[in-house]
């Protein structure tokens, strides 16, 4: 795999002029789509998380019911199901309870916004798309630590494995250019829209170097393009873009906030508070995006680059800037390593760790144990020496000499101010303390 692979770029550029995927779409519960379950995902599980499970999750299942497996919710509890498939689905007597439209009003504290209700309302008329390995916590009885984490090995989107979606058949095939028309008419057929029209050549170059680039392009280059009557005139304004070095720089910014990159410490009280070389880790990841670099060798220079083999080439050391570069906490070492701790595992691994700093963790399968493994990684691992900004002066240089002797006198000053200001603060307390 690799970083933004120029196959799959060129895809999306081709459809730049065609229009957007509409979102959601729908599903049956026996073969649910990545769209549906990514949906389920982002919209539904965490409401249900944050609303639901404190009542009716794995620890705690009031009525019998629970509400943390597809097959729980249409089994139910005392009331009966709270799921109901097929031509039912409108009757669900969650979309009832959500909806204050009966006796039983869930969550009992506070109606969820409206968007929480039309969101969850929308999945159970797509027919409740649910992860296959949720069926393993399909109980109504809470489940030991092992099954938590074997159920959520099984169900984490950030643990399962990639694989490309299969493209629905096309609507239309003459529009049909690329499989992401094919996706975007599977949306846009059964609600009756048509794709937005093609775009011109000028709005379709403008839209490619934005988006590759993040730059727009000059006259001559829209001129060129609107000329060249190639078939494969805009391939080659793709291929272009991607050899760009504007590239990297352009979608290497997407990865140095995921590893929270800056040019400073934090407040860290009177130290140098500006990183002496984190420009080098920027560079670092805008030559990955520009090389291609394997993601999954992207990811292991950045954790262990010192360990790997490097034959003579140690260009690659400045990738530990993703560990190194963070907060400094006014020098506190153990906000310091779950700063890298938590950059690891919400970077690399998309689960939040830090929660099991202090508990296990309540949702995400991290026990306090596994928290403190990590910590013991990062805690025995040997930071090397900051380097000096500059290099070291000559001391037998004269002009060197002369530095130091107005450095000390300016010092001497400082330090004499300092003293000064300390003396008049401490009389002025002494001589109205009385007024306090």
């Amino acid at each position: 795999m690799y970083l933004f692979p120029s196959n799959i770029l060129r895809r999306v550029a081709l459809a730049f002029g065609v229009g957007l995927i509409a979102f959601a779409p729908t599903a049956s519960s026996e073969n649910p789509t990545p769209e549906s379950l990514d949906f389920f995902e982002t919209h539904v599980r965490p409401v249900l998380a944050s609303r639901c499970y404190k009542c009716h999750g794995p620890e705690k299942q009031k009525t019998g019911l629970r509400l943390d497996a597809r097959a729980s919710m249409l089994a139910g509890g005392e009331g009966g199901p709270v799921l109901r498939e097929g031509d039912q689905a409108a009757k669900s007597r969650i979309l009832e309870v959500i909806g204050y439209d009966k006796h039983t009003k869930m969550p009992p504290d506070a109606k969820l916004p409206q968007e929480q209700i039309d969101a969850i309302t929308q999945w159970v008329l797509m027919g409740a798309a649910w992860p296959e390995g949720d069926k393993i916590v399909a109980t109504n009885k809470a489940t030991s630590w092992e099954e938590r984490v074997s159920a959520a090995k099984a169900t984490h989107w950030a643990f399962q494995k990639v694989v490309p979606p299969e493209a629905p058949p096309a609507a239309d095939e003459a529009m049909a250019q690329t499989p992401v028309d094919q996706f975007i008419q599977a949306r846009l057929t059964p609600e009756g829209l048509l794709p937005s029209p093609r775009a011109d050549r000028r709005t379709l170059i403008r839209r490619a170097y934005l988006d590759l680039i993040g730059l727009a392009p000059t006259l001559e280059e829209v001129q060129a393009f609107e000329g060249d009557v190639s078939p494969d005139a805009f391939d080659k304004v793709i291929e272009h873009l991607l050899a760009s070095p504007h590239y990297g720089e352009r979608w290497g910014r997407h990865w140095l906030d995921v590893a929270r990159y800056a040019d400073t410490k934090g407040y860290v009280f009177q130290q140098e508070r500006n990183f002496g070389f984190s420009h080098t880790y920027r560079d670092y990841v805008v030559r990955a995006f520009n090389e291609d670099l394997p993601y999954d060798t992207f990811l292991k220079q950045q954790l262990a680059a010192d360990l790997l083999e490097r034959n003579g080439d140690n260009t690659s050391l400045a990738a530990l800037g993703y560990i190194t570069l963070g907060r400094r906490f006014v020098g506190n070492i153990h906000d310091i390593t779950d700063d890298r701790i938590d950059v690891v595992t919400r970077g690399m691994q998309g689960l939040t760790v830090a929660c099991a700093r202090c508990h296990e963790h309540k949702y995400d399968p991290v026990s306090s144990e596994d928290y403190y493994s990590l910590y013991g990684i990062f805690r025995s691992s040997q930071e090397p020496a900051e380097l000096p900004l500059i290099e070291e002066p000559d001391p037998d240089d004269p002009t060197y000499q002369e530095y130091l002797v107005a450095l000390n006198e300016k010092e001497a000053e400082k330090e004499a101010y300092i003293d000064e200001i300390q003396v008049q603060l401490l009389t002025h307390c002494r001589d109205t303390i009385a007024d306090y």
